[in-house]
This record gives C-alpha cells, structure tokens and sequence, in this order.
C-alpha cells in the first residue's frame, strides 16, 4: 500500500464519519425542534451610558489606563525590592 492510496482510505473514512454526524445532527435538531417549539431564552443585562471625563490636568488626547506598569516602572520596583523576580532580567 502507498502513501497516496493509504491519504485517499483515510480521506475517505473521515469524509464518511462526518457525513454521518452531519446528518445525525441535522436530524436531531429537525425532531428537537418539531417537539419542543422555537421559544428561545435569552438574557440581556441593561447597562446605561456613562460619560468618563477626563482629569482637567490631562490633554484631551491623552490616554488613560486602568493601573497597568510599564517596563521603566517594573525595572524600578526590582530595584526597590518590592516585587520579587526569579530569572535575571535584560535590558
């Protein structure tokens, strides 16, 4: 047996098993459906808009963050020991 005609028996093989479960699936869901009706439950949490004003001190286009530490920053935390590292860090 080849390469080529042991791909195409594979092929073929896979080709049928997900027909099959194509088909089975197709056919569950078309019975579930003529059972159970077409209701649906959703939910839907109703959020209202907030407006975010910036700090007056800011530019208007400057960009705000949610408490993130920038690389500078990690570098001067390992210095002061107050966050603990395990491998040496390179610059």
């Amino acid at each position: 047996m080849t390469w080529i005609v042991f791909a195409l028996w594979m092929s073929g093989i896979y080709l049928m098993y997900y027909a099959v479960l194509i088909i089975w699936d197709l056919r569950r869901h078309k019975n579930k459906n003529a059972l159970s009706g077409t209701a649906e439950l959703t939910f839907e949490e109703f959020l209202p808009p907030r407006l975010e004003i910036p700090n007056p001190g800011m530019p208007v286009n400057a960009m705000f963050s949610s408490g993130g530490v920038g690389l500078q920053e990690i570098a001067r935390l390992c210095e002061e020991e107050a966050i603990e590292y395990t491998k040496a860090v390179s610059f």
